[in-house]
């Protein structure tokens, strides 16, 4: 497994600036010969678990990538314990499907309290292999 870092995004140009970093590190990454993380994917996950970090803590925010041949966790940590609850869609809202476009985007999603904050993290993860026919 390679781990990946980036620190201190505080401004919301950083949103930009950290769904440009990943997409280089994913890109670099020598992955599965049968499976690469979709780039779209990895900048819609990355866009909004750094926009939630922002607009909902503020602060310092990092972002990870922890990149293995058949998994990549995306993981965004900040300085508040507060977990983020997926929402319910409501007709004609503004804002609040993040989580929503992520859970549908990756395997899975969570959080890690850690310290005086948290990590929120998404793996997009190859599909398993599909078993060949038994001959009978």
């Amino acid at each position: 497994m390679t781990e990946r870092f980036m620190a201190a995004l505080r401004h919301s140009g950083d949103v930009s600036t950290a769904r440009r970093w990943a997409q280089r590190q994913v890109e670099a990454f020598r992955w599965d010969p049968a499976w690469r993380p979709d780039p779209a994917a990895v900048a819609l996950v990355v866009s909004e678990l750094v926009t939630n970090a922002q607009r909902h803590v503020g602060g310092p925010i990092g972002l990870s990538l922890a990149l293995d041949v058949r998994r990549l966790r995306i993981a965004v940590s900040d300085d508040s314990r507060r977990r983020p609850v997926e929402q319910s869609p409501e007709a004609g809202r503004v804002g609040g499907h993040g989580l929503r476009i992520v859970a549908r985007l990756t395997g899975a999603w969570g959080v890690t309290l850690r310290g005086t904050g948290k990590q929120v993290w998404a793996d997009l993860v190859a599909p398993d292999p599909v078993p060949a026919p038994v001959p009978g």
